[in-house]
C-alpha cells in the first residue's frame, strides 16, 4: 500500500515538475516577444520623430513630388510627398508593410551613422540587429479647414523587430502654421 501511495505521489509531483518547467519555457518566450516588440515600436517612434523634425526644418525649401519607388533610391533624406499611402501602395494601406509600388521599395530608409555604425544595426545574425532599417513617409494633406495659415502633413513610419515577424507602424498628423511679420521700413 505504501509503494502504490508513494509511486502515485512521485507521479503526481513529476508531473507538476514538468508544468512548471514548461511554463517557465513558455514566459520566457514570451518576454521575448515583447522586447523585440517594444524595439520594433520604438524604432519606428524615432524615425517618426526624425521625419517630423526634419519637415519643420525643410517645409520650406521642399518642393511636392508625386513620390514614386524610383523617388527614394536618388534622394539621401526624406522627401515630402503629393500622394498618400493609402492611395500609392499596392496594397492601398499603409498598415500593410513593407510598403511598395509596383514591388518596388516605397520610402526614406532612417538609419544614422552613429560613431562609425548605423544606428539601427541590421546586420543579420548580430546581437540586437534589425531585421532592417526603419522606413519614413512624409505626405502632404493640404491647407487645413479650421486655419487658413496651416498645411497638415501625414508622417508614417514602420520598422522591423529582430526579426520580419514583428513589425510596428506608427502614423502622425503634423500642422505647419505660418504666421507673416512686418518686414520693416519707415
Amino acid at each position: 500500500m505504501v509503494l502504490i501511495t508513494t509511486i502515485l505521489l512521485l507521479v503526481v509531483v513529476t508531473l507538476l515538475a514538468l508544468a512548471m518547467f514548461r511554463g517557465v519555457g513558455l514566459e520566457t518566450r514570451i518576454a521575448g516577444n515583447v522586447m523585440d516588440k517594444q524595439r520594433a515600436l520604438q524604432a519606428a517612434t524615432s524615425s517618426e520623430t526624425y521625419a517630423e523634425q526634419w519637415l519643420v526644418a525643410n517645409v520650406g525649401t521642399n518642393t511636392l513630388t508625386v513620390c514614386s519607388s524610383a523617388t527614394f533610391t536618388t534622394t539621401a533624406s526624406p522627401e515630402i510627398c503629393s500622394n498618400t499611402l493609402a492611395t500609392s501602395t499596392d496594397a492601398l494601406s499603409a498598415a500593410v508593410v513593407p510598403w511598395n509600388i509596383g514591388g518596388a521599395a516605397l520610402g526614406y530608409l532612417y538609419n544614422p551613422v552613429v560613431g562609425t555604425t548605423n544606428l539601427f544595426n541590421t546586420s543579420a545574425g548580430t546581437a540586437n540587429s534589425y531585421a532592417g532599417a526603419p522606413t519614413v513617409y512624409i505626405a502632404d494633406l493640404g491647407t487645413d479647414a479650421t486655419y487658413a495659415n496651416a498645411v497638415d502633413y501625414q508622417v508614417d513610419a514602420w520598422s522591423y523587430g529582430g526579426g520580419t515577424a514583428t513589425v510596428a507602424v506608427v502614423e502622425s498628423t503634423y500642422q505647419i502654421r505660418y504666421t507673416a511679420t512686418g518686414g520693416g521700413g519707415p
